[in-house]
């Protein structure tokens, strides 16, 4: 196995890794827990960047690298976008004194992460069917623009809890950073849905090669 991969296996092997973190609410590790997740995640992101650079550096490009690649990068993301309805449900209802604000928020964040990993899903299927037609599927600007806004709103929304303990004010803003983010991530996602499915009609026709 080459480091391509070997970054790629560390990536998947990170995935239960942050998402124990996230729930490892116990006692005083409770108060920074979230930072290391964070961290976690922040490492994991950046060897999603680091083993395609690598790969294509060094010609390593390999068929085990290309679809578990893939995989990985959207385990990692899926899961940190579901984890984000546990923090904002549970660890953030706190910093609303109004229930129903709180309701609001909280559906409109579940919203947005259901919608992104639909999406997610959905292009996954979509590419499958292309390649195997032979259709080469370039990434485009508004899917460019989700997945930096995923990104932001992941790392910001993550922080909050722990913010929180530290200091209102800097926790509510990440928080207002976090949830535009998660917003126009979702916005994005669907804009850029929607393109592909307009520019690449024939994925759906029967019978092409």
């Amino acid at each position: 196995m080459n480091l391509p991969n070997k970054l790629t296996m560390l990536r998947l092997f990170l995935v239960p890794v942050f998402v124990v973190l996230v729930f490892l609410e116990v006692g005083t590790f409770a108060l920074f827990n979230d930072f290391v997740a964070f961290g976690v995640f922040a490492i994991a992101s950046f060897t999603d960047y680091l083993d395609g650079h690598l790969a294509r550096k060094l010609n390593m490009v390999t068929d085990f690298g290309k679809l578990f690649d893939s995989a990985a990068d959207k385990l990692l993301c899926c899961s940190a976008l579901i984890l984000l309805i546990y923090i904002f449900s549970v660890v953030c209802m706190p910093i609303f004194e109004s229930i129903t604000i709180w309701l609001v928020m909280l559906i409109c964040i579940t919203v947005f992460t259901v919608t992104i990993i639909c999406r997610e899903l959905f292009m996954t299927a979509f590419r499958s069917v292309a390649a195997s037609k032979n259709i080469v599927i370039a990434a485009d600007m508004p899917g460019k623009i989700k997945t930096v806004m995923q990104m932001i709103a992941i790392m910001a929304l993550l922080l909050v809890p722990d913010l929180m303990f530290i200091n209102g004010v800097v926790g509510m803003v990440f928080f207002i950073i976090g949830f535009a983010a998660l917003a126009l991530g979702m916005i994005m996602a669907v804009l850029s849905c929607v393109l592909y499915i307009c520019k690449y009609p024939a994925v759906f026709s029967e019978g092409m090669k």
